[in-house]
């Protein structure tokens, strides 16, 4: 499997750049399961978990022209690097996903996209998302190791690419429910 690079990025305002490119711009993402995912620049806080200083919550409408000024570094802001930098494998997550899963323990997305990539810390991607308003919208990004997989994995499955030779090859061929 060929390894998709991490994104580099050097301010606050760049990654929001590859953000909007990657998801927004492209929005609505067709996934290879047949669902439409609907992509919003207000995701980006959830999608990078960024905070303000102290961990203060964002409001996204509040915070966008701040966060489009911060072209050298990152001021009071943090974010969490190792989603930030796999975006390009969330986006793959998406378009490509190995399964789609609907796991228990989520609290506000209702399904994941779940993907396996070549990477040795963070071997599997869950790009989650949720149905709004009749449309499915992104909620977050989650990278997993692979000791965590058997939590994600519990719940129906709404859409595997590997098939059985029986139900399992028909389901496959179906969209997810509601997607």
């Amino acid at each position: 499997m060929p390894k998709t690079p991490l994104i580099e990025y050097a301010s606050l305002a760049e990654l929001y750049d590859a953000y909007c490119e990657l998801f927004v711009a492209k929005s609505p993402i067709v996934s290879a399961c047949g669902c439409q995912i609907h992509c919003r620049e207000h995701h980006f806080v959830h999608v990078v978990k960024l905070f303000g200083e102290g961990r203060r919550p964002l409001h996204f409408p509040d915070e966008k022209a701040k966060i489009v000024a911060q072209t050298e570094g990152f001021g009071d802001y943090i974010h969490e690097a190792r989603r930030a930098q796999r975006l390009l494998r969330f986006e793959k997550a998406l378009r490509e996903p190995d399964a789609v899963v609907r796991p228990a323990h989520l609290k506000t997305a209702d399904r994941a996209w779940m993907r396996h990539v070549d990477c040795s810390q963070y071997p599997f991607m869950a790009a989650l998302a949720q149905k709004e308003q009749g449309v499915l919208t992104l909620c977050s990004l989650q990278p997993l190791r692979a000791r965590n997989m058997s939590k994600w994995m519990d719940g129906p499955i709404l859409y595997p690419v590997v098939e059985d030779e029986t139900a399992e090859a028909t389901k496959a061929h179906q969209p997810p429910e509601g997607g």
